[in-house]
């Protein structure tokens, strides 16, 4: 194995805005008896360009890293991902609370969390609701790198 691809999952944002574009025809749908095709037509084209985008990282043994934007699988950008080898590997389990300063509302969200971790700096690599999911790339990253995995679901 001479590299690792880690790819983000698809972020909030973007699942927001996929879920109000489903509501907003739905609405107009329900309101209005027919739906208006220009702008129901310009809705659905940015929300499917918006959800191609990926960003993904990929870790080579030789620890010439890149960082990449593809959309739909096909690489549009890359570019050098300078990051410090690491000493170990970490695996945790993270609550991450997104404040709404408008409306005062707050969202939580639970997590598994993957990070390279070098004396005293560390790198969030990957991040996924599934412990199995999480354990599986730090697994994959410890075997490429020749380096231990500190696993605190086992504490």
């Amino acid at each position: 194995m001479d590299c690792v691809i880690i790819r983000e999952t698809q972020t909030f944002g973007i699942r927001i805005l996929l879920f109000s574009v489903i509501i907003c025809c739905a609405s107009f749908l329900i309101l209005m008896d027919e739906i208006p095709i220009l702008p129901s037509i310009f809705l659905v084209c940015i929300t499917i360009i918006l959800s191609g985008f990926v960003k993904s990282y990929k870790i080579t043994k030789d620890f010439k890293n890149e960082l990449l934007l593809t959309f739909y699988g096909v690489i549009i950008r890359r570019s050098p991902l300078d990051l410090e080898f690491p000493d170990y590997i970490s695996v945790f389990h993270a609550s991450f609370i997104s404040r709404n300063e408008e409306d005062g509302t707050e969202n939580k969200f639970k997590k598994w969390v993957v990070r390279f971790f070098n004396e005293n700096h560390h790198f969030t690599i990957f991040e996924d609701g599934s412990y199995n999911n999480a354990l599986e790339i730090a697994k994959e990253l410890s075997e490429l790198l020749e380096v231990e995995i500190y696993d605190t679901s086992k504490l």
